[in-house]
């Protein structure tokens, strides 16, 4: 199984997806086997687990601005990118989750260092 991919979980059975691949565990063969899809109506894709980011500023920010700050940048980061980790969209295609995800959090990002903050 590829070193990256995303926990589906069906009728209570976890199914893992990468690469446009379905594959799930098969403990009497102690191995991950490719399977077919599951069905749409019967998926539940759990949030992503979310990155930490550590926000230092660099121009004497205090609390209050860092906070009003990384508001806005999450709100800019949103509109540029089309995604809000608090709300992902349903329908979102599940292979797109984290190129959204990578595409908010560069956003969040640029945003924060352009207002004078080292974000790691």
């Amino acid at each position: 199984m590829p070193p990256y991919y995303t926990t589906l979980w069906v009728g209570g059975a976890p199914y893992y997806y990468a690469d446009e691949v379905y594959y799930s565990w098969r403990p009497e063969r102690r191995e991950y086997v490719v399977v077919d899809p599951p069905t749409e109506a019967d998926t539940y894709v759990p949030p992503p687990t979310p990155e930490q980011t550590f926000v230092y500023p660099k121009l004497g920010q205090d609390e209050q601005q860092m906070a009003q700050d990384r508001y806005e940048c999450h709100r800019w980061a949103v509109e540029q990118s089309g995604f809000d980790p608090v709300q992902p969209s349903a329908d979102l295609p599940i292979a797109q989750l984290p190129v959204k995800r990578a595409d908010y959090q560069r956003a969040t990002r640029a945003c924060l260092e352009a207002r004078g903050y080292s974000v790691r």
